[in-house]
């Protein structure tokens, strides 16, 4: 009778963290494809915004004003540059997403996919936008904050990938 147990043919377990990650990844993914195609909209909406703002009748501070103003330029760059962003935006995402997947069977060149597919959008935002796309905090946390999270994170769980 053999009941000892042939652990060599076994494949490995997705790690839960890995696991967590990944998934997340396809829901921030999945969102981004969402934003980067309504991007012309929400452009619109806040441009839109702005001038009822200042057409409200409403008294704004001087401080107000001049971030309002900073807003705008950085749409109007946005506008400019609104196709190659909406393309490296969603580009960015599938890479993400293929990434993912290859992670979740414990691929080593998943990390490598991510990367680019997380790397891509910034550096797309900085060669078309400059430091103009840093409008506010929100910007800077999902321009850089999000993107740096994830890359250390996903860097922490490399060691699991084992193909």
């Amino acid at each position: 009778m053999n009941d000892a147990i042939n652990f060599e043919n076994e494949k490995p377990v997705l790690p839960g963290g890995l696991n967590a990650l990944t998934i997340l990844t396809f829901i921030g993914s999945g969102l981004g494809i969402l934003f980067s195609i309504a991007y012309p909209m929400i452009i619109k909406f806040f441009m839109s915004m702005m001038d009822k703002a200042v057409a409200s009748g409403k008294e704004i501070s001087a401080k107000d004003l001049a971030e309002m103003e900073k807003g705008r330029q950085a749409m109007a760059v946005a506008q400019a540059n609104m196709t190659p962003m909406i393309i490296t935006g969603i580009i960015g995402c599938i890479l993400c997403i293929a990434g993912a997947i290859m992670m979740r069977k414990l691929k080593k060149d998943g990390y490598w996919l991510y990367l680019a597919g997380e790397l891509l959008p910034v550096v797309a935002g900085f060669v078309l936008m400059g430091t103009t796309q840093f409008t506010g905090v929100s910007s800077y946390i999902f321009t850089l904050g999000i993107p740096v999270l994830f890359t250390v994170l996903y860097t922490l769980q490399r060691k699991h990938l084992v193909y």
